[in-house]
């Protein structure tokens, strides 16, 4: 395998991810992209200022900080299996921008090699946003002796954790290869990714409370979750530095060489039976996202959620159906060769619409049986069923706004992780200043109510220009073949001309 070949493949993809996602949509206006790390910039800096008022009075406490870290060792864990579950569903069905990289001289792996730095640089980003406000602090209060504690506790285990991860994945490509579901596999990983996430979120707890309660009888707490931290104590941050970087080294060469020596093909729509009743019931807009890869993973996660917090009991399992509008993230430029069609042309809102009425009978087909076994269980899950649905809905507001906002051109997972990223700061900086001004419960529900409405709107508009730019473009391109028919037929005729007159 040749690293150089993976570095120019990854280069490339860079080049796409500058030219395809940064100036396509919202993001090529240069006063969005300022307003969106602006915004960015001030919610981490609202997080790091509050931890600061609560982590400074414990400057001089070590053993506190000591706690701090392997609590947060727990979390960071947490933090880097839900951040490469995330990606891997983004990247679900990202064969469109495969297909940028089959015509160049290099091997799968090689190939494999180059997305799986995209893969881990995106998983950086969303663990790093779990523990950024303790790291920045305990570099500001301690200095340099911050240095060691967050190596042992945050970067080396999100390291490890992370490679790990991708080891199990390539293993459980290769077995579901030799039980021929390769077609699927990607779904299936998901499933067992999630449940490995949900039995560790279910672990973490007590793993905190055993840590807390070494610290409180004043005995060093002994969890594999912090077994390099507790080697760094024991024999020092130089030898377990070394042998967690060997450690890495081995796991990174086993996940390449793991991955398959070819591309397997995911399947992009899966063939789902109906009768006639739904043939004439179903529009286009619903059978492409009912249908798409993405909503069956999306589907799968959403089941695998319900039965979990139906066992569990920590939250109201219909609160699952949010989960289901996943596929919204991708269905305005899936069904973009709908709108395509001669004579289709409908107002953007109707656009919206049909995308977001596709969604909602989705979320209706599941919703039903979730609540009537949620009911069996517990009524008053049920009796708070409406609330759940009105999160669904809204998240389907919001998920096909992303789509439409920062459209996923070749399925590409980058939009959507950026689309993503920036919702979720403009969301937390809302529940931030709705949390300082304590309003009413009623209050509260009807501005998010109105967020979630103006945020539709912006979204119609982008329907609106984006349908427009598509009409100039196919005009400009009907034009420029018409003056080029024009050319050639005059100088057809020129030629002929030419010819009668020598035959005079």
């Amino acid at each position: 395998m040749r690293l150089r070949q993976s570095l120019v493949l990854a280069r490339m993809l860079l080049v796409f991810f500058r030219r395809r996602v940064l100036s396509v949509g919202v993001l090529k206006s240069v006063p969005v992209r300022i307003g969106a790390l602006a915004a960015g910039v001030l919610f981490v800096a609202v997080l790091t200022v509050a931890a600061h008022f609560f982590l400074k009075q414990l400057t001089e406490r070590r053993e506190v900080w000591d706690l701090l870290f392997d609590t947060t060792t727990v979390s960071v864990l947490l933090w880097v299996q839900i951040a490469f579950l995330t990606v891997k569903v983004l990247f679900v069905n990202a064969d469109g921008m495969l297909q940028l990289s089959f015509q160049m001289p290099v091997t799968n792996r090689e190939r494999s090699l180059a997305f799986l730095l995209y893969e881990a640089a995106m998983t950086s980003v969303v663990a790093a946003a779990g523990v950024f406000a303790l790291v920045a602090n305990a570099i500001m209060l301690l200095g340099p002796a911050s240095f060691g504690p967050i190596t042992v506790s945050v970067v080396l285990p999100a390291i490890l954790a992370y490679l790990a991860l991708s080891v199990l994945h390539q293993l459980l490509t290769r077995v579901w290869t030799l039980a021929r579901l390769e077609r699927v596999a990607s779904i299936l990983n998901i499933l067992v990714l999630f449940v490995l996430v949900a039995v560790y979120a279910s672990m973490s707890g007590a793993m905190i409370t055993r840590i807390t309660g070494a610290f409180l009888d004043e005995e060093p707490s002994r969890l594999w979750a912090t077994v390099i931290a507790g080697a760094a104590d024991d024999y020092g941050i130089l030898p377990v530095l070394a042998a967690s970087t060997a450690a890495a080294a081995v796991l990174a060469f086993l996940a390449v060489a793991l991955s398959p020596n070819r591309h397997i093909r995911q399947s992009r729509y899966l063939n789902v039976r109906a009768g006639s009743w739904a043939r004439r019931f179903l529009s286009p807009y619903d059978w492409c996202l009912i249908r798409s890869s993405h909503t069956a993973t999306a589907a799968v996660l959403a089941v695998a959620l319900f039965i979990y917090l139906l066992l569990s009991g920590t939250a109201n399992p219909i609160w699952a159906l949010s989960l289901l509008t996943v596929g919204g993230l991708y269905q305005f430029t899936a069904t973009a060769v709908l709108r395509s069609i001669p004579g289709t042309r409908i107002p953007a809102r109707r656009v919206f619409a049909r995308l977001l009425r596709a969604q909602c009978i989705l979320i209706a087909a599941f919703a039903v049986p979730f609540t009537l076994i949620a009911a069996a269980v517990d009524l008053d899950w049920a009796a708070d069923a409406w609330q759940t649905a009105a999160a669904a809905a809204a998240s389907a507001v919001i998920t096909t706004g992303i789509g439409v906002i920062f459209p996923a051109e070749k399925d590409n997972p980058l939009s959507v992780f950026l689309g993503l990223s920036a919702v979720a700061v403009v969301a937390g900086l809302v529940v931030i200043g709705l949390g300082v001004l304590s309003l009413s419960p009623w209050t509260t529900g009807a501005v998010l109510a109105g967020a979630t409405a103006l945020f539709a709107a912006y979204a119609i508009q982008g329907i609106h220009l984006d349908e427009s730019r598509r009409r100039n473009e196919k005009g400009a391109a009907g034009h420029q073949l018409r003056s080029r028919s024009g050319t050639a037929h005059t100088g057809d005729n020129g030629r002929r001309h030419a010819g009668a007159d020598v035959h005079r």
